[in-house]
């Protein structure tokens, strides 16, 4: 529940469509304020990510993108979706 709690947060929805959500999972009471303190703890773990020191480095990552594309299929227009990743390092932070 807390995952869930938690992802909701980060992605900005609201504590009463957090409480409907909750109860599909079978969960029957989550209180404004129990979203809060939940929220409260997560406010102090993304202030520690956002804020910690970037100039360790090498960093490895994925960066992910899509694109629709339209072709020709069957003698008619189709959308296709296109996933491009990329992986690579980054050497130094950039600020």
């Amino acid at each position: 529940m807390a995952l869930v709690v938690a992802t909701s947060y980060l992605l900005g929805v609201s504590t009463r469509r957090m409480e409907k959500l909750v109860e599909t999972l079978g969960i029957t009471r989550l209180s404004k304020s129990q979203v809060s303190e939940m929220a409260k703890g997560l406010d102090a773990q993304v202030e520690a990510f956002q804020t910690r020191p970037l100039d360790a480095g090498p960093y490895t990552f994925v960066a992910g993108d899509a694109l629709v594309l339209k072709v020709r299929e069957g003698g008619r227009t189709v959308n296709v979706h296109v996933l491009t990743m990329h992986y690579g390092e980054r050497i130094a932070a950039i600020n």
